[in-house]
């Protein structure tokens, strides 16, 4: 049997490797560290492999409330949320302008990035690339070391960025 949890919006769980979960509905932004494979039980049409799904799960328990991640604030940023789960592989921002001209910069991190934008419209700014329009279902990566400027445009922008630091 599954924990059944109902998140409000911001926040996040973090599920350790070989942990099930199932989404019943609602809009998520999921971010997955490398992995080989996606084992399905049920609930789908494609290939259920049960066998292997019984042999590799974890078999830990705990509250669901002890999975829930605390956001955090982002270096200098003040309309961005950390969200920082206990791996290496990545962090995830979230940053949320939500008037026309609202701006946030993101300070340089120690290794590549993605961003997608899940609402609104605007524009990046970077020193080395120039000025991009950001709109909602755009995906961009982020090089190592690159400053960013975020700009809303007319009604907002939220905008999810999965980064790893590189040692």
């Amino acid at each position: 049997m599954l924990n059944v949890v109902k998140l409000e919006a911001g926040q996040a769980v973090f599920l350790k490797a070989n942990e099930p979960h199932a989404y019943i509905y609602g809009d998520i932004m999921e971010c997955m560290a490398t992995s080989d494979n996606v084992v399905r039980a049920g609930l789908t049409p494609k290939l259920r492999d049960v066998p292997t799904l019984v042999s590799m799960l974890t078999y830990h328990w705990g509250s669901a409330d002890s999975q829930i991640m605390p956001p955090r604030p982002f270096k200098s940023c003040s309309r961005t949320t950390l969200y920082d789960p206990p791996i290496d592989e990545f962090s995830v921002l979230v940053t949320d302008l939500q008037a026309s001209g609202d701006e946030e910069i993101h300070e340089p991190v120690d290794g590549p990035s993605v961003l997608i934008v899940t609402k609104g419209v605007g524009r990046m700014e970077s020193e080395a690339d120039g000025t991009f329009e950001l709109t909602e279902g755009v995906v961009f990566f982020i090089g190592a070391g690159a400053a960013i400027k975020l700009v809303a445009g007319e009604g907002g922008l939220v905008i999810y960025r999965a980064y790893v630091e590189v040692p």
